[in-house]
């Protein structure tokens, strides 16, 4: 399944042949923990699976459906038994929808386990094109930051259809980013790759926005990390979802949501629900 371009192999199974799915994503250099993290803190025998973006780092699948069908037409080919499918924050609204597919052709319906879960809006690719921003910072005149941040509020007061904010903040990046990187001596291959990574994470965000997880969620164990702007305690201070916002068990973890996924409490509670 590691060759499918769908999924890479974080852990080989045990005996029990059964396989955790996990659905996120991750890009080298991101400051956040991540899956990898927090399998190396796992007592289970089961193989970890995760995700993997479609080719061209997400720029051909246009739609939620896209993305789900990339990862679950391999798995319904293979039939692998699935224990359990795991996402961190947008990837929780893709780990529901594939639980969702799997219960339709394999008998015991997958656990969901979702980690500071979050829904996609337009709000949320402005954050990830600020924080883009501020990285260039170092590179930009305070000038430049503070034109970039304008044109960037203007884009988004003028387009509420998130796939359109998406193309425009992904030219706007480029338009910004590119005289600045060559000013600082980047290479044309290195430039292209920062602008890949960051129009991967947005087509991922953008096509998460097409899919409606609230329902979905209603089944899952939810870890929420002690930071208010992330996960659960963020969409329930800004009403998102109203009664809909449910899940079956909510589990708190007293640490940062930066670092939740490579906390060792966080593992072994982890543990105990997967080996239940």
């Amino acid at each position: 399944m590691a060759e499918s371009g769908s999924w890479q192999t974080l852990v080989d199974g045990g005996e029990s042949g059964e396989i955790v799915l996990a659905v996120d994503f991750d890009t080298t250099g991101r400051p956040e923990a991540r899956f990898s993290d927090l399998v190396a803190n796992l007592q289970t025998d089961f193989g970890v699976w995760e995700s993997s973006p479609p080719p061209g780092g997400g720029a051909r699948a246009r739609t939620g459906a896209d993305y789900i069908a990339h990862w679950a037409e391999p798995l319904a080919a293979e039939r692998p038994k699935i224990k359990a499918v795991l996402g961190f924050c947008a990837g929780s609204v893709y780990a529901a929808a594939l639980v969702e597919r799997i219960a339709s052709w394999q008998q015991e319906r997958p656990l969901l386990v979702i980690f500071d879960p979050e829904v996609s809006a337009a709000q949320t690719l402005m954050w990830q094109y600020h924080k883009v921003v501020g990285f260039m910072a170092s590179v930009i005149s305070d000038e430049d930051v503070a034109t970039a941040r304008k044109a960037g509020a203007e884009l988004h007061d003028r387009t509420p259809e998130i796939g359109a904010l998406k193309d425009g903040l992904i030219a706007l990046i480029r338009e910004i980013g590119e005289p600045a990187f060559t000013r600082v001596g980047l290479d044309e291959a290195r430039r292209e790759e920062l602008f890949s990574v960051f129009e991967s994470f947005l087509c991922y965000l953008a096509a998460a926005a097409d899919i409606d997880p609230l329902d979905l969620w209603h089944d899952a164990v939810a870890f929420s990390s002690a930071s208010p702007l992330s996960g659960l305690r963020a969409m329930r201070a800004a009403g998102v979802g109203g009664e809909r916002l449910a899940v079956s068990r909510e589990i708190e973890i007293d640490v940062e949501h930066g670092v939740m996924l490579a906390d060792k409490e966080l593992a072994a509670a982890v543990s105990a629900l997967l080996n239940g």
